[in-house]
């Protein structure tokens, strides 16, 4: 019997079929799985292209497949260009982008300062897990979402987001590239934000120019955490703060008082030469706006305000809203700090400070972005063709904005200097890198304090390091013309900042007394007047025993010896104001018998406590060299017309001579 199916048609057929073949069907065909076309029988899709004896195809390599793929897509129906993302993405899986998005959702939700750390390491963690591209646009636009809203200024949680992503960049390492790529993001987005809003002032638009105004305030704050946490160097942040004064408008009046609100300090402190440039541009560009009825020209009152913002921190009076801005700043820089540390510890590289320009940036897409692992750098080639196109010329060409031939001149005379520093190295025989960096440093810095600081930051004052500072600075101060105390005072940092400098000093000045006949009058005079500071200096840099080198003769001493002695005398008994230091000086390596009370007591509350510092010990007698001392002074010194009963010479001089003839 055939058996009955729900379908009548069907039934037919099976029934044909099954008295055809003279068996009966033992099941039900209808609820029977049959694979449709274009799949096998597991539900997986089969290439009807795809045939097992084709021969292997060529080799394409990556960047030639995704050209292919670019090309294949451009048509009809290709999107334009300006609708597509800035982020420059690869096709990634959807469900890959999904799981990311996910995981970054569950770690940043609960972020909170007290679980800063954790979130920043588990954040890293998923760097080993997922591309580090697909990473770094989910990071940007989270960023975007939380950060960059168009209706208010988010300035309490961008400083802690930013310190998370930044805490990322350090524990992650350069590998990823995370630093760089929001960096680059944030400033684009920026000034596409800035240009919005210099355009807005001249329509009628309100409404529209406030949204974009808060977007361009959000970016701004973006980027001065992103610098407060030492994700890039100021130079950028300067840049930017150049730009917006050369352009004065409202929203760039904003941005300038955003920057010394919440990274002032910081500026003041890394680069305190380019801050009084600053100022000075700001002082010149107020002056210029002030009664201009232009409307995309700030009003007079934010001006003012802004002045007297800027000269109040070039002046270190910070407001109380800045202090307390600095004190949250300061929490989150110790939260980072630990992050780094735990990245050292774990042998992973930290991520570096990048030190990228604004002009960087701004060319990344023609230029390349050198600052990046494995991108392209296309150099120096359109600077040079800039300086080619109006420097050498001597005529710029007119199609060329005026701030841009300013800008241009500036950096023209910067390099100019550079390159005269390096060309005055040269013919001071700096025959090494590190000897030409810290002879530019010194001999291009303001005073003792910037080149001090420029010293410590890149790292020429650490151990064994400072050997090299010190003979440069011996060194540059013998080849000036009439004495600069510059030297001096840089040389008294470098010892206060470095004991082991002192041991250094000391054999510089003993080989100079090797070569004295060899140097110039002028060269002597300097020597000896830079080793009278140091030795008459309350911080005890140097001690008398460095004259042990000398050699003392009454009978036959060459004169470049006498008119070192007489200098350094000289300029000792000038320089030193009371009798009790010269008695301290005078009675180094004396017997504690032979020290006057006096010199005892001021010895006493001078002394060093790590007595490697010393030249000379406790128990090294230099009784020889006072009484070589004695002869001297006797001899050369008593008979200088500068020695008037009374005066501060004379009794300095008395002094010398009574306890170098007691401690005999």
């Amino acid at each position: 019997e055939a058996i009955e199916y729900s379908d009548s048609d069907s039934g037919d057929e099976h029934e044909d079929d099954a008295e055809a073949g003279g068996n009966e069907v033992d099941h039900d065909r209808a609820h029977t799985y049959q694979p449709t076309s274009g799949e096998d029988i597991y539900g997986n899709k089969i290439d009807s292209t795809s045939d097992s004896e084709t021969k292997p195809t060529k080799y394409i390599p990556p960047h030639l497949r995704k050209k292919l793929n670019q090309d294949s897509s451009d048509g009809p129906t290709s999107v334009n260009s300006a609708e597509r993302t800035t982020t420059n993405k690869i096709s990634a899986d959807p469900e890959t982008l999904k799981l990311i998005q996910r995981s970054l959702n569950s770690s940043l939700n609960r972020l909170s300062e007290q679980t800063l750390e954790s979130v920043s390491k588990s954040v890293a963690s998923l760097y080993s897990q997922y591309p580090f591209h697909d990473m770094n646009d989910c990071m940007w636009n989270n960023i975007q979402l939380a950060c960059v809203p168009p209706h208010m200024v988010m300035s309490k949680l961008i400083p802690l987001y930013i310190a998370a992503v930044s805490g990322v960049h350090f524990l992650s390492g350069d590998g990823i590239q995370l630093g760089g790529c929001l960096v680059e993001w944030s400033v684009k987005r920026l000034y596409d934000a800035l240009s919005k809003c210099r355009e807005g002032l001249q329509s009628d638009e309100d409404d529209e120019y406030e949204i974009i105004n808060k977007e361009a305030s959000n970016l701004m704050l973006i980027v001065c955490y992103m610098y407060n946490y030492n994700v890039f160097h100021c130079t950028l942040l300067y840049d930017l703060v150049r730009d917006f004064i050369e352009n004065f408008t409202e929203v760039d009046v904003e941005s300038l008082l955003l920057i010394l609100s919440h990274c002032g300090q910081q500026l003041r402190s890394d680069d305190p030469s380019a801050l009084k440039e600053i100022v000075s541009l700001v002082k010149d560009r107020a002056q210029k706006t002030t009664g201009s009825e232009m409307k995309n020209i700030a009003n007079s009152s934010r001006i003012e305000y802004m002045v007297s913002t800027i000269i109040e921190l070039k002046n270190n009076k910070p407001r109380k809203q800045d202090v307390i801005i600095r004190e949250k700043t300061n929490g989150f820089k110790k939260c980072i700090g630990r992050l780094k540390s735990s990245a050292m510890s774990g042998k992973k590289g930290t991520g570096s400070c990048l030190r990228i320009t604004l002009r960087d940036v701004l060319d990344a897409e023609t230029k390349g972005r050198w600052w990046l692992v494995g991108a392209s750098w296309a150099g120096n080639q359109h600077h040079k063709q800039l300086f080619d196109d109006g420097h050498h010329t001597g005529k710029p060409d007119t199609s060329t904005d005026q701030s841009e031939i300013t800008s241009n001149s500036k950096l023209s005379k910067k390099l100019s200097n550079e390159e005269k520093l390096l060309a005055c190295a040269a013919s001071q025989r700096m025959n090494t890198d590190a000897r030409r960096a810290i002879f530019c440093i010194i001999m291009g810095s303001t005073d003792c304090d910037d080149a001090f600081e420029k010293l410590v930051r890149a790292g020429m004052l650490k151990k064994k390091a400072e050997r090299d500072v010190v003979r440069v600075l011996v060194h540059c101060c013998g080849e000036e013309k009439a004495y600069n105390p510059f030297y001096s005072f840089v040389a008294l940092r470098v010892c206060e900042y470095q004991p082991n400098s002192r041991f250094t000093l000391m054999l510089t000045f003993w080989d100079a007394f090797k070569q004295l006949e060899s140097y110039s009058a002028r060269k002597v005079a300097n020597l000896a007047k830079l080793l009278a500071h140091l030795v008459g200096a309350i911080e005890k840099c140097l001690t008398i025993g460095v004259l042990k080198r000398v050699e003392f003769s009454p009978s036959n001493m060459p004169e470049m010896t006498i008119i070192f002695l007489s200098v350094f005398m000289t300029a000792l008994f000038e320089s030193v104001r009371n009798t009790e230091h010269i008695q301290t000086i005078f009675s180094h390596g004396a017997p504690k018998s032979s020290q006057l009370i006096g010199s005892s007591k001021f010895q006493e509350s001078h002394e060093d406590d790590d007595d490697n510092n010393k030249q000379t010990t406790k128990k090294e007698d230099l009784s020889d060299l006072r009484e070589s001392i004695s002869l001297f002074l006797l001899q050369y010194i008593k008979s200088s017309p500068k020695n008037i009963i009374g005066s501060k010479f004379n009794k300095n001089l008395t002094a010398a001579i009574e306890i170098c003839e007691r401690s005999d």
